[in-house]
């Protein structure tokens, strides 16, 4: 049973080579603002530093996924920069680094409502060993051993150009959204092989609102529903969830439909928020399956401290959910 899984691991590998691109599901999109969206670069008037990190019971080892971003405003232009870095990992088989420069650009359009642009590009280098990988020729009835195999063994390594556009609408009690992701679409390598990056559309939305419009911190709960719909690539999904704050602690929940696959998907999250600093961590666990395939997430933000700067536009900043 487990040359069998790690046979299906093998084929899987095979086909996100062929393919092309995937982006990794991070669930937190309430927390991870600028993996969801590079517009939201500098949505806080100074310095901020996030990390996130998934693990996912896919297969036999399953996959690991890092996130870190960095993003500050850039003077009084109305405009921000920031970096992000994404590690994807599956044991010692499968690797993917993606390392991306952003800028971001804000507009009025109304005395509190405001777009922002954004432009990433950067770096992207993956690579498979196929000599970690079982295939079908290396298993015989009559051998309990793993045996060797006519395939070519060697490691499959790519370099390529990635880039992402974001558009974000906002004030201060709502945002929506759009994110294209593999923006140049399928490229072409040295080798004249095509490496497809099917482009990756997602639309999301937040909105946020009290129990009470006179803000009594006794009776006051926040309320923070939420929507993201990815379409692209092999699979596409929508998620909708809620949290509730409370004081500084943050819990809710989400569920996530795949298609076309009919995969469903509950997200249970907790979380704790202070003016400078927010850590959560939720947990993923598949519904409508016989094996609760889940994935654990953590994630940590930080707001640097930084000189007060007069208000741009006369408005409200960008929305800090």
């Amino acid at each position: 049973m487990k040359a069998l899984r790690r046979i299906l691991f093998s084929l899987h590998i095979f086909i996100c080579m062929e393919v092309g691109a995937q982006i990794v599901d991070f669930s937190q999109m309430y927390n991870n603002y600028v993996y969801l969206n590079p517009a939201f670069v500098g949505n806080t008037s100074c310095p901020h530093i996030f990390t996130s990190f998934r693990n996912k019971d896919s297969f036999s080892d399953g996959f690991t996924s890092a996130y870190l971003s960095f993003d500050m405003e850039l003077g009084k232009s109305n405009s921000s920069f920031g970096v992000s870095l994404l590690q994807d990992f599956q044991s010692s088989v499968f690797s993917e680094t993606e390392l991306l420069a952003i800028y971001a650009k804000s507009f009025q359009l109304q005395k509190k409502l405001f777009l922002s642009t954004s432009l990433a590009g950067g770096y992207v280098h993956k690579s498979v060993s196929y000599s970690n990988l079982v295939f079908p020729n290396m298993l015989d009835v009559f051998q309990e051993n793993i045996g060797d195999s006519g395939e070519d063994l060697s490691s499959l390594k790519r370099n390529d150009f990635n880039s992402e556009l974001g558009l974000l609408l906002y004030n201060d009690v709502f945002y929506a959204g759009m994110t294209v992701k593999n923006l140049q679409g399928n490229v072409t390598d040295f080798n004249k092989q095509q490496n497809a990056f099917p482009r990756i559309l997602s639309l999301h939305g937040m909105a946020k609102f009290s129990t009470t419009k006179a803000f009594m911190l006794k009776y006051l709960i926040w309320f923070y529903p939420h929507v993201n719909i990815v379409i692209g690539g092999t699979s596409s999904y929508a998620q909708m969830g809620l949290i509730l704050q409370k004081w500084m602690v943050q819990c809710g929940g989400a569920y996530r439909q795949n298609f076309p696959l009919n995969a469903k998907t509950f997200s249970f999250f907790i979380g704790v928020v202070e003016k400078k600093f927010r850590f959560a961590y939720n947990c993923d666990m598949t519904i409508n399956s016989s094996k609760r395939i889940g994935s654990h997430e953590v994630s940590f933000g930080y707001q640097f401290d930084c000189r007060e700067k007069k208000k741009k536009f006369e408005a409200v900043k960008a929305p800090t959910f």
